[in-house]
């Protein structure tokens, strides 16, 4: 039964084995600002952390944790907040990173699948985040009620604020002033997905 578990979520990216709020800020010179708040149930948690296994849950789940994952920036993303609660079902952590770059951003271990990219070409500023992969192979029903029973309730939301109106986007709806990405998913519905989900955003 294990094993089940683990194979149907290494069936999802990075960020869908929880529930999270991301929002990356993203100032004029490329600098900004990435606020996540995620909640990982401790059956998950608990996965895979014998001395054998890796654990599942890609995201740090400790303040250590993080800063270690830091020390390869040599200082260019700071951890400027870290704060972990916990009840019997969930984990749940808040986190605040600020970054000199989005390139100093996506070297950091956890968010590598992620893929964070921000392209300039003239003065047109291109960002793009891969949200999920297409599963390899099909997933089975079995394996979907699994994850449905399991991950009920575990919403993925991710909000690009950019510097400038955004002129184009691939996912999610904007805000009245334009600069505000928003788009929501579930983990229902990303394990379902027939091609990879990528958010992007223009200005």
């Amino acid at each position: 039964m294990r094993k089940i578990v683990i194979l149907c979520i290494a069936s999802v990216l990075l960020m869908s084995c929880v529930g999270i709020d991301s929002k990356v800020t993203i100032k004029d010179d490329g600098s900004g600002t990435l606020l996540l708040n995620y909640r990982v149930s401790q059956l998950v948690a608990d996965l895979g952390t014998t001395s054998s296994e890796k654990g599942v849950v890609p995201l740090p789940l400790a303040k250590t944790d993080f800063e270690r994952s830091l020390q390869a920036t040599q200082g260019k993303v700071r951890l400027t907040k870290f704060e972990r609660t916990e009840n019997e079902k969930d984990i749940s952590i808040r986190v605040e990173l600020s970054f000199d770059s989005l390139d100093a951003l996506a070297q950091i271990d956890a968010f590598h699948d992620a893929e964070l990219k921000l392209s300039a070409d003239g003065a047109r500023h291109t960002f793009s985040q891969l949200i999920a992969h297409a599963p390899a192979q099909p997933v089975t029903e079995d394996s979907l009620r699994m994850i449905d029973a399991f991950f009920d309730g575990y919403d993925l939301t991710f909000v690009i604020e950019a510097p400038q109106p955004i002129k184009d986007f691939t996912l999610g709806s904007l805000s009245a002033d334009k600069r505000v990405l928003t788009y929501t998913t579930s983990i229902k519905e990303v394990v379902r997905t027939k091609s990879d989900l990528v958010l992007s955003a223009g200005w």
